[in-house]
This record gives structure tokens, sequence and C-alpha cells, in this order.
């Protein structure tokens, strides 16, 4: 009986694990579709908007671009992305993602841009305009995805988890 519980818990295990981990750029279609689609999907919907934060933000978000340095690998990375989409999609903003690119667990991008851009944790969501980088939220958000976000948007000094 115990060898079949064992069994049973590691097939579980295996079966919720993606198989290949993306890296190099990959859209959200890649993450929804491929074998990171349940991940993707619980976390999405796990998240809660915040609708009066995100209606501040709506106005501010034109002109920015966004680009995600994420790892499959990642927990962090499973968590925020999805729900990051999931604010993006009730701004109707999903064009303002530039790039999303995975990074291996030593945080390395096939085209050496994680290196260039000072990527030390995932995910990271570069925020910029007219193609400078403004800020960015660093594994984890200090307050909610979207409290900071409005924050980094609204020029109120916004410090991620790793800016000392």
């Amino acid at each position: 009986m115990k060898k079949i519980t064992v069994l049973l818990i590691a097939l579980s295990i295996v079966s919720c694990t993606p198989t290949t981990d993306l890296l190099g750029d990959f859209s959200r279609a890649d993450l929804e579709n491929g074998g990171h689609n349940r991940l993707f999907t619980k976390n999405y919907e796990a998240h809660l908007v915040n609708k009066n934060i995100v209606s501040q933000i709506d106005s501010l978000f034109n002109d920015i671009e966004v680009t995600i340095y994420m790892g499959t690998w990642c927990e962090d990375s499973r968590r925020e992305v999805p729900a990051f989409f999931k604010i993006l999609d009730s701004l109707d903003a999903n064009d303002h993602v530039d790039r999303m690119i995975g990074v291996s667990e030593d945080k390395v991008s096939p085209d050496g841009s994680a290196k260039k851009t000072g990527i030390t944790n995932v995910p990271t969501f570069v925020f910029s305009k007219n193609g400078e980088e403004i800020n960015r939220i660093v594994e984890f958000p200090i307050i909610s995805l979207e409290q900071d976000l409005l924050d980094i948007l609204q020029g109120n000094g916004y410090k991620h988890a790793y800016d000392f």
C-alpha cells in the first residue's frame, strides 16, 4: 500500500511539472498552450485584480512598454507572470508587452540581454517609455502588482525589493 501511495504522489508531481523550460524569446501563447498551461491558468484565475487601482493605471499606461524576464522553472515567475497578464487583460493592454524572455536558473538568456539588463532575480518586469527604462518590479511586488505598477507610473519613488 505504501508503494502505491508513493507512486501516485510521484506521478502527480511529474504530471504537474512542465516538461521543458522556455529559454529566449517566447509568447504568452507558449505559456497558455504549451506544457506550462496548467500552472499559467491556475495562477491567472487565482489572481484577484484590484479594479480600483487598475482604473487609476489605465490612463498612465498608454506609452509604456514591458519586457518580462522569467524562468518557467521559477515558482515566483509561475505566480506573478499570469497575475500580471490578468492585470493587462483588464487594461486591454497585452500589446504593451514588448518581449518575454526565458532565462536559465543562472539568469542567463540565449541572446545575452539578461546580463546586459542586469537581471539577477526573476521574474523581472522592466517598464520603459520611449525606449528608456523607467523602473522595474523584481521577483515579487512590494505591496501588490497593481499598486507597485501604479507607484511606478505615477513616479512615486518606487523601489523594488533589491533596490537598496
